[in-house]
């Protein structure tokens, strides 16, 4: 059979051979017969038939670098996938890799945002005179030829799930454990998936734990994880996720999916900026990490660190600060003068943080807001009606999910300044003498219903960096905290208030499910998957009724986010015969959440018309 393909197609023969042999390779070692023993012996199978089926799972996912292969990955696929931006990466921080892939394997951890991510990062490496990542990607793209391009220039196409096969989870560990002491480069999207609402998501922490087996064990030295920021202008194909997330089907990956993809990159619309955080050596973090806890714990932190790191380097895009001033209006129109207003208050806020920004010189100006208003616009994002006395934007009906994919892309950045606002207004409802006290108690609270949404730093750094963000909102803020008419006032003179621009969408979110998790039978587990369904339609009708304002509450990542939450707090088992009580106080509490931004939403409004009335 090879012979007869080695005729007529000698690459692809080639490297049949070499997968075959890189999989006897793996499955010969000792250890790996050893895994094999230890695991017939636990799950009650003969060893011949673990190892036969062990075999044929590491076909499915050993890779080769053909050069052959590689070029038509970089320059056949490539192209169709990348077309539509102009690359903005962050070349010093490449070389400094560089530098130190001499002496160590990287594991190129990125954040995921369109099926772009994986060609862009890979013509870096080639341009910057790298070796080539192996990168983890899911089965599904394996339809041909995505397939086998990807499997023959260093791709590991996994099962997407893979929970209750023991023997491809060994196969998985042991194949990984087999690349890290090659010193090869491994690339993995750690998300375990494109976001869809243009934050970071939570990581899944799996195959982490198999790359810390492999430092454990003995079989790997070290490995250092380097945290990647993929940021993009625009994406063509975010209004398919922003569907998905609301509910559509998503469509099954296939060659006629590939060419109406390719398709939908011809148009060039705007960079994607590449940056690259600070390594973090794995062995050092496991180091660190076991002095506080081991085990899976380990792994959240490993994670939770890498996360943190990402968040550090991403940009600030002017496409995040102009949808960033267009939603939370209310389904207002802004003039020109408006949205810029709002811009040039955000870029002094972001100059004064020392914020990681793009090219974001031009927004000083209306022209420069302008401009990018109009690619907003060309893209259906945005409605612009001129025929009145001045031009007036909005966000195109439909298109808020859209739009605040590019917000969240920076709006990690504003949730400390968000959750201050929100506490003082709390705060300003009371005549408390112990404010100080009350206020932490209340930011702490806040921190812990959104800590399955956004990655905070750790309890002492977090109070510090609430405390740089009062300092930043007014100079004088410990002397004005301690009245409640100061408090008041510290707020209505805020050059620019964002709680309702940054945390409305997530809290009504969370708030849905609340609502509907409280109307749960007690007596039974909770089914999460006819839980969301039912959050999706109910969310719909809220907002249709306006009881909720932000269309963008209706979303299956959030929604998840908040069940995460729920089952932490022990609401979703039905143990305790206060759980419905509890329930109810959940849902309680996200209802106040979701008051007192409401509440610095209509500061914010009656400040402006105050404003508006002046100007006129």
């Amino acid at each position: 059979m090879i012979s007869e393909l080695a005729m007529y197609h000698p690459a692809l023969a080639a490297t049949l051979v070499a997968r075959k042999r890189v999989a006897r390779t793996v499955a010969g070692t000792e250890r790996f017969a050893e895994q094999i023993a230890i695991l017939s012996s636990r799950i009650g199978r003969s060893e011949k038939e673990v190892m036969s089926q062990a075999s044929r799972n590491l076909m499915e996912i050993v890779t080769v670098q053909s050069p052959a292969f590689a070029t038509m990955f970089d320059y056949g696929l490539g192209p169709m996938h990348t077309r539509a931006w102009t690359v903005d990466a962050d070349t010093e921080g490449l070389a400094r890799l560089k530098e130190l892939n001499r002496e160590h394997a990287l594991v190129f951890l990125p954040t995921h945002r369109s099926y772009a991510d994986p060609f862009i990062l890979s013509r870096l490496m080639r341009d910057t005179g790298m070796k080539r990542n192996h990168i983890l990607g899911g089965n599904n793209l394996g339809f041909w030829p995505m397939g086998a391009i990807v499997r023959r220039c260093g791709g590991i196409l996994i099962r997407r799930s893979f929970q209750d096969d023991e023997i491809y989870k060994l196969v998985v560990r042991e194949y990984l454990g087999y690349i890290a002491r090659a010193k090869a480069n491994l690339e993995w999207y750690m998300e375990g998936g494109r976001s869809r609402t243009g934050k970071v998501r939570s990581p899944r922490y799996g195959l982490l734990s198999y790359l810390i087996s492999a430092i454990e064990s003995g079989g790997v030295d070290d490995m250092l994880l380097v945290p990647v920021s993929n940021t993009y202008d625009q994406l063509h194909e975010v209004n398919l996720m922003a569907a998905e997330e609301a509910g559509a089907i998503k469509a099954k990956e296939g060659l006629a999916w590939l060419a109406g993809y390719a398709r939908m990159q011809q148009k060039w619309i705007g960079k994607c900026y590449v940056r690259f955080g600070e390594p973090l050596s794995l062995r050092d973090a496991l180091a660190r990490a076991d002095s506080e806890g081991p085990g899976k714990w380990t792994v959240a932190k490993i994670a939770f660190e890498v996360f943190q790191r990402i968040n550090r380097v991403t940009p600030v895009t002017a496409q995040a600060l102009v949808t960033m001033a267009l939603l939370a209006v209310r389904d207002r129109a802004l003039t020109l003068g408006d949205v810029h207003e709002l811009v040039h208050l955000l870029l002094d806020y972001a100059r004064i943080r020392e914020l990681p920004t793009s090219q974001l010189e031009h927004l000083h100006e209306q022209a420069g807001v302008e401009m990018t208003l109009q690619t907003l616009v060309e893209s259906g994002v945005v409605n612009l009606y001129g025929a009145g006395l001045r031009p007036v934007y909005k966000i195109e009906a439909g298109q808020h999910s859209v739009a605040a994919f590019y917000r969240n892309s920076a709006i990690h950045w504003f949730v400390n300044r968000a959750i201050l606002e929100v506490v003082m207004v709390e705060t300003s409802e009371h005549d408390d003498p112990d404010t100080t006290e009350r206020g932490w108690e209340s930011i702490f609270a806040l921190r812990d219903l959104l800590k399955f949404e956004f990655f905070f730093s750790d309890k002492p750094a977090f109070r510090e960096e609430m405390k740089s963000e009062a300092s930043v909102l007014c100079d004088a803020f410990r002397e004005r905290i301690g009245s409640q008419q100061g408090r008041r006032r510290m707020l209505s003179e805020a050059p620019f208030l964002v709680a309702h621009r940054v945390l409305t969408p997530f809290l009504e979110a969370y708030f849905i499910v609340a609502d509907r998790l409280a109307e749960q039978p007690t007596d039974r587990k909770v089914d999460k998957k006819a839980l969301i369904d039912e959050c999706v339609a109910v969310g719909r009708q809220y907002v249709l009724e306006q009881r909720l304002h932000n269309p963008e509450c209706v979303s299956r990542e959030v929604f998840g986010n908040a069940l995460a939450l729920a089952a932490n707090r022990g609401l979703l088992m039905p143990v305790g015969g206060d759980l419905a009580e509890r329930r109810r106080a959940f849902k309680d509490e996200l209802w106040d959440a979701v008051r007192r931004v409401a509440a610095v939403d209509e500061l914010d409004q009656s400040r402006h018309a105050i404003i508006g009335k002046v100007h006129a």
